[in-house]
């Protein structure tokens, strides 16, 4: 009944197992619905991952190009500086060519040869020479703030006509320099006009190296730089080498802005450099500002840029890669778009075979013979042919399960019903063992009775033994006496015949004891039987013992002694018996004798002392035949003494081993209850294994191979 509760609540559990294992796999089919698929997860991640690689390399790209365009920039402002700069010292050389060679015409000497030998200039050559001075500058574009030659210090001729006339130039610098030096160069400013220029001046000699003048050229920088190194597109400046704006876009800078005093460590950094290009921030608008200078000899050439000039060229690079990256992102969708559908068939083909294979299995009629088409050799394709391989495991697995899950309910059958029948067997090995265990008591007790039986026999035996020896020293004292009455018959035969009396009585009182042997006969009878009995019992212990087995090997071993001791004691009954025996005999015999000497003696007392040495010589011969029939009777005892020794140490060793063999089927009944416990746990095991047996049967059912 326990078996089948087990059973009943096992099924009831496979049953609750088997709807949550459906009601999961509802929720899982459930499941499968929900979510993007993975075309779309894979159109999704590469487009980002595109766009997003797309928009740092756009970054990086159009930073980068920033950059260089910035740098390349920075090194054409270089460029452009060298270039303006070395312009600008090629124009001077040419003014300093040009105003040579005014300092050295024949007609610019003949007029101050004639200026300084008359006090007056010609006033031909000296309009002629108006006109020259004025032509040159109108050629030139108005470069000139003026040009002019002095007779002596006196202007004499100059571009701008009759405003410059006659005006000494003699405490001015440059004529002293040209007096000292014969020319001069460098910076200037306007007195006139307050503007910087350029001055250049050479003094004017005579064939013979007289002074006569000086011919001076004053370069407004200002025209010179809108003619010669203004710029649409840059911001052009020109610096002393002092650091003083001399030419700039901006007009209020112009000889009001100085570098020194700004920052004059940097302005030594330019001058020693000589040439390059430097960030800057407008110290009036605070923009980002860039620029390319040149050192020559003359001039410190600037061309400046502020970094907003590059903003159009940067929008343009910022257009042209959005362009490149909207038109590489349609591209690139297109491919992946087109990839994603190459990889996503061959996995909703073999996504598709799957899903049918589990609802088959689901509904109880799984084909493991499906297999997924495999088309390829990339991933996808190996993923389908590990599948297909899975499969074809499974396939064989299924097999092997289908054709091993009969042998094994049969096996569990089987299994089952040998534990059934085993703890049948188990439970009449207990019965017996129950049984043998109280016939063991039984014998313990009749052994015990046996044991005191034996000591009681003892004590007979040695009581016979002390009444036989005590018997032969009588006969001896009779054989003393016998030899004193044959000296003294006559005289003594009264009391011969007292003694005689006496002699009889005492005879056939010792006669009586010794009849106690015959007692000897009936307790060796008994321990006969006694020993017959434990034969049995021995022999029916081996009988059981074979029956139970393994367990009962030990206890075949206990009933093979008992049955030993039990022949052992037969054996030594048997040898009792015999000397018992022939201890009743000898007895039987001296009571013959005895009897024979006590008619004897009556008759002797009867017949009067007729051969009295014959009757004390017959007398002699019976005290004589008396007396060994004693000593033999006493050896009897003492061998009868012995046996009953042997017999009780033999009941000892049969009482414990008794003791032990019920000790020993106390021990066999308790394992066979825990043999009979673990047959329980076996055949409740059996039957698990047999309800597991059968769901395999049937999950196996599930699937065609």
């Amino acid at each position: 009944m326990k078996n089948e509760k087990e059973m009943s609540d096992a099924g009831k559990t496979d049953a609750v197992e088997k709807a949550s294992k459906g009601e999961r796999t509802k929720k899982a089919a459930k499941s499968k619905g929900k979510g993007l698929g993975i075309s779309w997860k894979i159109l999704i991640m590469s487009i980002g991952c595109m766009i997003i690689s797309l928009v740092v390399s756009m970054l990086v790209s159009t930073n980068t190009s920033s950059e260089k365009l910035v740098q390349n920039g920075k090194d054409n402002l270089t460029s452009l500086a060298v270039s303006k700069g070395n312009s600008l010292e090629d124009f001077i050389v040419a003014q300093k060519t040009l105003v040579g060679s005014v300092a050295r015409s024949e007609d610019v000497k003949n007029i101050c040869r004639k200026y300084a030998k008359d006090g007056a200039a010609d006033s031909g050559l000296q309009e002629a020479l108006n006109e020259h001075l004025a032509q040159i500058n109108t050629d030139s574009g108005n470069l000139y703030e003026n040009f002019f030659v002095t007779g002596g210090s006196e202007i004499i001729a100059a571009s701008l006509g009759a405003d410059s006339l006659g005006h000494d130039i003699g405490e001015e610098e440059l004529y002293s320099d040209c007096v000292t030096n014969g020319f001069r160069y460098g910076h200037a400013v306007s007195p006139g006009t307050g503007s910087p220029t350029y001055e250049i001046a050479y003094a004017i000699y005579d064939d013979d190296g007289t002074f006569l003048g000086v011919a001076d050229a004053s370069i407004d920088l200002g025209a010179m730089s809108e003619q010669i190194i203004n710029d649409d597109k840059y911001d052009v400046k020109l610096f002393t080498p002092d650091g003083v704006v001399i030419a700039s876009p901006d007009a209020e800078a112009i000889l009001t802005f100085d570098m020194k005093e700004v920052d004059a460590e940097g302005w030594e950094d330019t001058i020693s450099t000589g040439t390059g290009n430097a960030d800057f921030i407008d110290p009036y608008t605070g923009e980002l500002g860039y620029t390319g200078f040149f050192v020559s000899e003359n001039f410190v050439t600037e061309v400046t840029v502020m970094d907003s000039t590059f903003d159009g060229a940067r929008n343009e690079l910022r257009f042209k890669a959005i362009m490149v990256m909207v038109i590489a992102a349609i591209v690139a969708s297109v491919i992946i778009i087109l990839l994603s559908r190459s990889i996503v068939r061959p996995l909703k083909k073999a996504s598709n075979t799957i899903t049918k294979l589990i609802s088959d299995i689901e509904a109880g009629n799984g084909d493991l013979r499906t297999r997924i088409e495999v088309r390829s050799r990339d991933e996808i394709g190996m993923i389908s042919a590990n599948v297909n391989k899975f499969i074809d495991t499974l396939q064989g697995i299924m097999d092997i399960m289908g054709s091993n899950s009969g042998r094994l309910s049969s096996i569990s059958s089987n299994v089952r019903d040998s534990v059934i029948a085993t703890e049948d067997e188990i439970n009449n090995v207990s019965s017996t063992m129950e049984q043998m265990s109280a016939s063991s008591e039984e014998t313990s007790a009749s052994l015990i009775k046996v044991a005191e039986d034996i000591n009681v026999a003892v004590g007979l035996v040695e009581q016979v033994h002390d009444e036989a020896k005590n018997q032969s020293e009588a006969s001896e004292k009779m054989t003393a006496k016998v030899e004193k009455i044959s000296a003294d018959a006559i005289a003594e035969r009264n009391r011969s015949d007292e003694e005689a009396g006496i002699f009889v009585d005492q005879l056939e009182e010792s006669i009586k004891k010794a009849g106690a042997a015959d007692r000897i006969m009936d307790l060796t009878g008994d321990i006969l039987n006694i020993a017959a009995q434990t034969n049995l019992l021995a022999l029916n212990a081996s009988i059981e013992a074979a029956r139970a087995g393994e367990a009962g090997k030990g206890f075949a071993v206990v009933a093979e002694e008992i049955r030993q001791l039990a022949d052992n004691s037969k054996e030594t009954a048997n040898n009792i018996q015999e000397i018992s025996g022939g201890v009743v005999d000898s007895v039987r015999d001296l009571s013959d004798k005895a009897n024979i000497i006590a008619d004897k003696l009556k008759e002797s007392n009867q017949s009067g002392r007729e051969s009295i040495e014959n009757l004390a010589q017959a007398y002699r011969e019976d005290i004589s035949v008396m007396a060994e029939s004693m000593d033999k009777f006493e050896d009897s005892t003492n061998r009868m003494a012995d046996a009953m020794e042997d017999i009780r140490e033999a009941v000892d060793a049969v009482s414990i081993a008794a003791e032990e063999t019920a000790k020993g089927i106390t021990n066999i009944t308790q394992s066979t209850s825990d043999i009979a416990g673990s047959m329980s746990t076996i055949n409740a095991e059996a039957n698990d294994n047999l309800s597991i047996s059968g769901e395999l049967q049937e999950e196996v059912s599930k699937f065609k191979y």
